[in-house]
């Protein structure tokens, strides 16, 4: 049976929806799938879900929500149940919102950077100019090799031709998502490093602790997870493809 999986959306158990796979009467709350089916959408509980299209999961899901289902508002809630073709739009317009917002704060840093750069020549054009006569010592004295930063254990983690996003939260808690190379979601990784209770700060509908690797696995697609920590983030954010630069971002407030 040809089908489209567009969403995994939850609503409060004192809210549940009822199930529309037919002889069910089932009332779900958590993982409840939206489909699109002979161009028809319908909502379906996991179990259902499973069911009818013979598979626990749609193989590279790339809708919205994941792992214990997008939590919905009580509007939202409605328009699931009344207009959930209006719903889904929405949730597209907030994902190009997002992604809108991400391409600007690549350009911006972009600039910044192009910036810095300009700012370095003309400063050793300057200590280099013949007129001065600056001896080399002092122009390596001026123009400084910035320290090396140690590459962070959960750079390997990210997906590759993929970028790190971090956010500091509140009480200096930085935290860098990453789109995963192991498994279709992503990693949460506290930065610069595993600070105390890590384990327990992030919600379980986010992900799983993995103790060994001090990160959450996340099946959760990463404009979901972008949209989750952009709303609660207090004390600044960066996207970055370089993770050393991510890693420098995560040590501005960590002492």
């Amino acid at each position: 049976m040809t089908y489209k999986l567009l969403a995994i959306v939850a609503v409060e158990p004192a809210h549940r929806i009822r199930c529309q796979q037919p002889h069910c009467g089932h009332s779900v709350y958590a993982r409840i799938h939206i489909v699109e089916e002979a161009g028809q959408l319908i909502v379906l509980g996991s179990d259902c879900f499973a069911k009818r299209y013979g598979v626990g999961s749609a193989s590279n899901f790339s809708g919205f929500g994941g792992g214990g289902g997008r939590p919905l508002t009580h509007a939202e809630r409605e328009l699931l149940l009344n207009n959930t073709a209006a719903l889904l739009a929405q949730f597209e317009k907030e994902r190009a919102i997002e992604q809108e917002r991400a391409a600007a704060e690549r350009e911006a840093l972009r600039q910044r950077h192009a910036e810095q750069q300009q700012r370095l020549a003309r400063l050793v054009q300057f200590v280099s100019s013949d007129q001065l006569r600056v001896p080399e010592h002092s122009i390596s004295e001026v123009v400084a090799t910035p320290p090396v930063l140690p590459v962070p254990s959960w750079a390997e983690l990210k997906k590759p031709k993929s970028s790190f996003f971090a956010y500091c939260m509140e009480e200096d808690q930085f935290w860098v998502l990453m789109q995963s190379a192991t498994h279709d979601g992503c990693f949460i990784a506290p930065a610069p490093t595993a600070f105390e209770s890590w384990d327990e700060a992030l919600p379980p509908s986010l992900g799983t602790v993995d103790v060994t690797r001090n990160v959450y696995i996340s099946h959760m697609n990463i404009n979901d997870l972008i949209a989750w920590f952009s709303s609660r983030c207090r004390k600044g954010s960066r996207i970055d493809s370089d993770a050393v630069a991510i890693h420098q971002f995560t040590l501005r407030d960590s002492h």
